[in-house]
């Protein structure tokens, strides 16, 4: 493979066997190693063991070779996509992936809520602070920053408005 040819095609895939189950896991929304799984459990009723997911992951990712089960499914899933039968979001699909399906909030969302209203309640009391200080100084000669009143800029005779 010619290293300009990957650059410009990186999604391009050598081996047709393995572009389809590409596609086919796009077309799914899923991994490459979901699809597998998948492959796997309609092909032998079960689903993968530890040491059978060690073995195919070490097969199909690094030594870059395609079981049958895994070409065939990939091919009936592209098959059904051209046939505008495929619904993507099936729960069959995304039986490894419950989130794609669950809608409560998670965990942690109250948490994140009191944090994001202690942040704002910050920036605001800062706000508040430093509209406060700034009145009691003397007003800013300038919106932005630094805030330099007419004391710390003194007359524009050279004379200092205020001791130090």
């Amino acid at each position: 493979v010619n290293v300009l040819e990957v650059l410009l095609h990186p999604d391009r895939e050598e081996d047709v066997d393995r572009a389809g189950v590409v596609h086919a896991a796009n077309l799914l929304e899923v991994g490459e190693f979901q699809l597998l799984q998948l492959a796997f459990h309609e092909w032998y009723g079960r689903e993968m063991q530890e040491s059978e997911k060690k073995a195919f992951f070490r097969s199909v990712f690094f030594e870059k070779s395609t079981p049958s089960f895994l070409r065939h499914y990939a091919r009936r899933i592209v098959m059904r996509h051209n046939r505008g039968k495929l619904s993507s979001y099936a729960h069959e699909y995304h039986r490894y992936d419950s989130e794609v399906f669950s809608c409560s909030l998670p965990s942690g969302a109250l948490h994140f809520f009191w944090v994001a209203a202690l942040l704002i309640g910050m920036l605001f009391g800062s706000l508040v602070m430093a509209n406060y200080t700034v009145g009691l100084v003397g007003s800013c000669t300038d919106p932005l920053p630094p805030c330099l009143t007419i004391q710390d800029l003194g007359d524009f005779y050279g004379k200092e408005m205020s001791p130090r």
